[in-house]
């Protein structure tokens, strides 16, 4: 019987339109007190609705304001780094500035590549090291990625084993003529870098990033026939 009512009125949504006086002599048991009418259980639902809404926009707000700051501090890197005179210049720009205005517990930076000769750096560590496969998905998505890391990836990035909560990083792919690498961007709280930051603002940080590198990148020479 129940069930023919609710396809009787689903089929003839303007019954109530037609016989309004029924609304208010409909009483729908409340959870939390005595029974309501039709029309204070729908204003109830439209507050509530409305709550969310609100709610919601306020968070939106929230994330266009920080996405806002995060576009400055980001311009205000590049520039420092196409300033800089030289490779140690700009790497110990890129670790400082983003361990002061990016609230980074570390900052880590690995070139699956060799340098070029008369540089010696920690963070070529070559073209076959064991480590590009932790970050494998976002280099070969070519998309930065923002939210928890996985255990494997912490114990890399803080070489220690994970805590519960895993931690949170931006993974900032790098690539250029014939070589790859990672920019991470991690922290301790699981929750302080997430997927709503400003995806392209960070990959133009990769970009960046990877074309003050390709000058300080060996080629990679075939081997000669014989």
């Amino acid at each position: 019987m129940h069930s023919s009512v609710a396809e009787y009125l689903r089929k003839h949504r303007e019954f109530f339109v037609e016989h309004p006086e029924l609304l208010s002599d409909l009483k729908i048991p409340h959870p939390t007190g005595p029974a309501v009418s039709l029309v204070e259980k729908q204003v109830e639902l439209l507050r509530e609705e409305n709550r969310e809404l609100k709610a919601r926009f306020r968070e939106l707000v929230g994330i266009a304001r920080d996405n806002e700051e995060l576009a400055r501090r980001l311009h205000r890197l590049t520039l420092k780094l196409v300033e800089a005179e030289s490779l140690d210049r700009a790497l110990a720009v890129l670790y400082q500035d983003l361990r002061a205005d990016f609230a980074a517990d570390r900052v880590l930076l690995q070139l699956f590549a060799s340098a070029v000769p008369g540089v010696a750096r920690a963070e070529f560590i070559g073209r076959g090291a064991p480590q590009r496969q932790a970050f494998i998905d976002a280099l070969i998505e070519r998309r930065p990625q923002c939210g928890r890391l996985q255990k494997h990836q912490y114990k890399l990035v803080f070489d220690t084993d994970a805590a519960e909560a895993g931690g949170s990083a931006v993974v900032l792919p790098l690539s250029g003529r014939i070589w790859d690498g990672v920019l991470v961007i991690a922290s301790q709280d699981a929750r302080r870098y997430h997927p709503e930051m400003g995806i392209d603002l960070l990959a133009h940080v990769g970009d960046v990033v990877s074309l003050i590198l390709q000058p300080w990148i060996a080629p990679c020479i075939a081997p000669s026939g014989g």
